[in-house]
Order: structure tokens, then sequence, then C-alpha cells
């Protein structure tokens, strides 16, 4: 058959481009997968009710924990609604701090209350550090082994897929380096389908809450204390 006006070689060169357009749209289609796949969904970012809590229990109470996973659910939960956020709020307490809801001066730099009287309480960091010295750490050991403030404690970390979460690991909002701050929660249950349910220590909200992971939590970490 003859096609008028154009030669093989112009016909090959359409068919190649058509082929290669298929080949790159197939690609964009496969990493736009890739991406729904491996990118943590944005479950509410909202406190759980004390029911749902209750209900988050049962569901862990189905599974195979250790004694340091049980124990670490039980610390991050015994404050929640309890201690107030406060921008640099560290504490080696065990058990419940008595200086909590005191009104103090907020010395960090680098917050809008910075230099301002807040109670005082705990940061993300902060909380994260004192819920592992509830499971018998000693301050030092805390500071060596989970760290203070979020970069450390994302040094003490590894990388883990986003549906490997386990109880007890961490969740970070940006990845280091970065200079957009950052945020940290710890894994303590999962929704009925599965989603990973995060404890911390919230500015938004003022307070230790427990959560989804919104658009806030995005990068999955094992602590080091758990390898």
């Amino acid at each position: 058959m003859e096609i008028k006006g154009r030669s093989g070689g112009a016909i090959r060169g359409i068919k190649l481009r058509k082929r290669w357009i298929i080949i790159a749209a197939a690609a964009v289609a496969l990493s736009a997968l890739a991406v729904a796949l491996l990118w943590p969904k944005a479950a509410p970012y909202e406190p759980l009710s004390d029911e749902q809590i209750a209900d988050m229990l049962e569901r862990n109470s189905q599974l195979d924990l250790s004694q340091e996973q049980r124990q670490l659910v039980e610390a991050a939960l015994s404050i929640v609604g309890k201690v107030n956020y406060f921008w640099g709020g560290k504490s080696s307490a065990v058990g419940f701090d008595p200086a909590w809801g005191e009104l103090r001066e907020v010395t960090s730099a680098g917050s809008e209350s910075s230099g301002t009287e807040k109670p005082f309480g705990l940061d993300c960091s902060g909380y994260v550090t004192w819920c592992f010295i509830q499971l018998g750490l000693s301050p030092a050991e805390a500071d060596t082994i989970v760290g203070n403030g979020t970069w450390n404690q994302w040094d003490r970390t590894v990388q883990i897929p986003w549906r490997e979460l386990e109880i007890g690991d961490f969740a970070f909002q940006n990845r280091y380096p970065t200079d957009k701050g950052n945020h940290i929660g710890i894994v303590v249950g999962f929704t009925q389908d599965g989603e990973p349910l995060f404890a911390h220590c919230a500015a938004g909200f003022d307070n230790v809450v427990v959560t989804g992971a919104g658009d806030v939590f995005r990068y999955a970490r094992r602590p080091d204390f758990f390898n």
C-alpha cells in the first residue's frame, strides 16, 4: 500500500514516537501507583476519644507484643490529655513530674512562645524521651539510646517502610537534614483498617494526644532500642 506524501522513514519515526509516549505514560502510572502504595495514607489528624483509645487497646491485646512494647504504650498513654506542650520542655521524672503545669518562662529560642510564660510541660521529643525513661532507662541511657531532640532521635533510628511500622516505632514530619523544624510521634496502636496511630505532644493541640498520621507524619523509623 502506498502512502503519499510521507516516506517510510517518516512513518517509522511517528510510530517510534507513539511507542515512547505509551512507555512514558506507563512509567508515570507505575510511579503514581508506587507512591500510593508506599506513602502513608492521610489518616485523620485529630485526637482520639477515650472510647477510641480503648478500642485501640483492645486491638493491641490481640497482637504479639513484647513487654517493652506494652510498657511503652502504657507510659505514652498515661499522660494523654494531662501535660501541656512546652517548647524545649524535657523531664527525667519517673512518673508524673510535679513541675508540669507550673507557670514558667519559655527560655528556648525559635518559637513564637519564646520569652513568654506558659504551663510547663513537654515538647514532642521530650515526650518521647520521657516515655522511654518509664521503661527503666536512666536519663543518661535514654540520651544515649533514644536521644534528646528530634535530630538525635532521628540519628538513633533506622528507616523502615511505612507498611512495616510496629508499636514503639517512630514517625517524623520531615526528613533530616531539614530547616523546616520537625515533629515526632510514637506508634501506640492501629485503626481497624491497619493504619498506625501515634501518641505525641503536639503544639497544635497544646497537649499529649493520640492521632492518625494526617498530613503531618510521613517518615517511618525504628528506634535502635528495638534493634
